[in-house]
């Protein structure tokens, strides 16, 4: 009984119990504030999304993708992350990482350089051929170099479009 007691103990205090960032759902100030709201994934359902600078994500554990090199990895609270939460639980909670993207100026002083792209908006018809499978509304994330790039979801993952005109 006492080594079932310290078990339930254990998973009580441990990180299994921590709530997702989508769960908790953006802290107050995250982000200075901006929370978008869109239909990330297509599927008709609000979704939203929020940018967590770094050491701001709570202590979870979980997988983080890195749309820049298609690859998912161990998520890092230390890191900066685009938290897009896809309405349907900890299942549908996509964090997005990259290293060296979120850690500029840009993405460290003020707001969160963050805008949603409508699939309808004429603008989203420039990047029609960049955006093999593109479901639901994009995420414009913009850059140093003031040139925006898409976060856009294909039906299985995040993807990440540049335009042609990134120097």
């Amino acid at each position: 009984m006492r080594r079932v007691l310290a078990l339930v103990g254990w998973l009580l205090a441990g990180p299994l119990l921590a709530a997702s960032p989508c769960e908790s759902g953006p802290p107050a100030g995250a982000g200075q504030g901006v929370v978008l709201q869109l239909d990330f994934d297509g599927d008709g359902r609000q979704d939203r999304a929020w940018f967590l600078p770094a050491g701001a994500l709570p202590d979870v554990r979980g997988r983080a993708t890195d749309p820049w090199r298609r690859v998912q990895r161990p998520l890092d609270a230390q890191l900066a992350a685009l938290v897009v939460d896809r309405g349907r639980g900890a299942s549908a909670c996509v964090l997005i990482q990259n290293r060296r993207f979120f850690a500029t100026p840009i993405w460290e002083d003020g707001p969160p350089p963050v805008g949603v792209l409508q699939r309808s908006s004429a603008q989203a018809r420039a990047w029609r051929g960049m955006t093999r499978g593109w479901r639901g509304e994009g995420v414009l994330l913009g850059t140093e170099a003031g040139v925006d790039l898409l976060l856009y979801w294909d039906g299985r993952q995040p993807r990440i479009a540049q335009g042609r005109d990134l120097p």
